[in-house]
């Protein structure tokens, strides 16, 4: 689907249409509509911790067309390393999609409200907490 971004990611402000492509239900990818470029690879918080919440300021909310009945999907930027367990996750600043008005933007949070999300969090933390899981 094809998204405008309302509240630009950082450092992307010139890039007004994005596609986002699922690629699995943890993962999906980024794209700036037109050229392809740059890409993103995003990753489904809930599928590493279950303690992601955060408050959605009014303004972005207002901005993307949110409500008590219209909930955003949310995605994370990952960066990737050529070894996968080395790859990080960017959770102070998420990324809100919503698929009714096909909106999107990033939030950043502020780290003093929210000290418990990194701006690159090492994947293999949680790698690590998903084998003791079966264990």
């Amino acid at each position: 689907m094809t998204y405008t971004a309302v509240l630009p990611i950082l450092g992307f402000d010139n890039i007004e249409r994005y596609e986002l492509q699922k690629i699995d239900d943890i993962f999906y990818r980024l794209v700036e509509a037109q050229n392809q470029t740059p890409s993103f690879l995003l990753i489904t918080p809930a599928a590493l911790r279950d303690d992601y919440t955060f408050e959605i300021p009014d303004e972005a909310a207002q901005k993307l067309g949110l409500s008590e009945t219209v909930a955003p999907v949310t995605l994370n930027i990952m960066i990737v390393d050529s070894v996968p367990e080395n790859s990080h996750i960017n959770f102070l600043a998420p990324l809100l999609f919503n698929p009714q008005n096909g909106k999107m933007g990033q939030v950043v949070l502020d780290n003093a409200q929210y000290p418990q999300f990194g701006l690159a969090e090492p994947l293999a933390n949680y790698l690590k907490k998903e084998s003791e899981k079966c264990d």
